[in-house]
């Protein structure tokens, strides 16, 4: 199912912007369970469940390499609602173009992109 299928949020982006901005230095953020993300995940996102973002965020992030004042910050999870819950997160955080993708895992692979195995 296409992403353009999915109502939109303002920080919602599709697949192809996502994509975008992946190819222009953004990282992604992955914010699903430890056993959802064992299905698949968007290759180079970084594995951050939801519930870690009520610690030390910031820190959090620089633990996997993400600079939240130099890096364009992409969140994906199952569908997108958790997703845009840490896309808030990381604007309150100083994230200004902190995103979350529209359709989440699943309507990035409908779309035809890749997920790698961990």
């Amino acid at each position: 199912m296409p992403s353009s299928d999915y109502s939109t949020h303002p920080l919602d982006i599709d697949t192809r912007t996502a994509r975008e901005r992946l190819d222009h230095g953004a990282r992604m953020i992955d914010v699903r369970e430890t056993h959802e993300v064992a299905h698949g995940m968007v290759p180079g996102s970084a594995h951050i469940p939801l519930g870690a973002f009520a610690g030390d965020l910031e820190s959090i992030l620089r633990q996997h390499g993400i600079d939240p004042a130099r890096h364009d910050i992409l969140c994906i999870c199952a569908s997108g609602g958790r997703s845009r819950h840490a896309a808030v997160a990381l604007r309150q955080i100083g994230c200004a173009q902190a995103a979350s993708v529209l359709g989440g895992v699943m309507g990035w692979a409908a779309d035809g992109g890749t997920l790698q195995h961990p």
